[in-house]
């Protein structure tokens, strides 16, 4: 169920068009507050998520085991729902540096849990971490379809 929301919601994002602003209802500067609070909460965990990814791609290339085309799929899908929801969350007050620096944050995060795991010489240490990244990356996917 869990999923399929937030594909849903993924879908619903992507669905609509680039520059499709007349088909944005009209709402009151409360409400509209509270849907730029809502896309600032969005781009922070789409961002993140994209970050993930990138240290997945790059921690693949680094040890050999594939070339890493599943994860950039996926983070491409992550950058265009970060497109979509961005100018509402940059109209409540979200940077595009502070977007980047998100994607920095939970790349390095992410890549020091990956090398953690295979490269640390404590067994427990490294298992620990392994599956700290993979739940955290499975966080991320059942973000989106498919």
């Amino acid at each position: 169920m869990r999923s399929y929301i937030g594909g849903a919601l993924a879908a619903l994002i992507l669905a609509v068009p680039a520059g499709a602003d007349s088909l944005r209802p009209r709402v009151s500067p409360a409400a509209a507050s509270a849907f730029g609070d809502r896309a600032v909460e969005q781009v922070r965990l789409f961002a993140t998520c994209a970050g993930r990814l990138s240290a997945s791609i790059e921690h693949v290339w680094l040890i050999g085991q594939g070339d890493g085309s599943r994860d950039a799929a996926h983070r491409r899908s992550f950058d265009a729902l970060i497109e979509a929801v961005l100018p509402d969350a940059e109209a409540a007050g979200l940077s595009g540096k502070q977007v980047w620096h998100l994607r920095i944050v939970a790349k390095a995060a992410q890549a020091r849990l990956l090398q953690t795991a295979a490269f640390h010489t404590d067994q427990r240490r490294a298992r620990a971490a392994g599956r700290l990244a993979i739940r955290q990356m499975s966080t991320c996917e059942a973000l989106l379809l498919g």
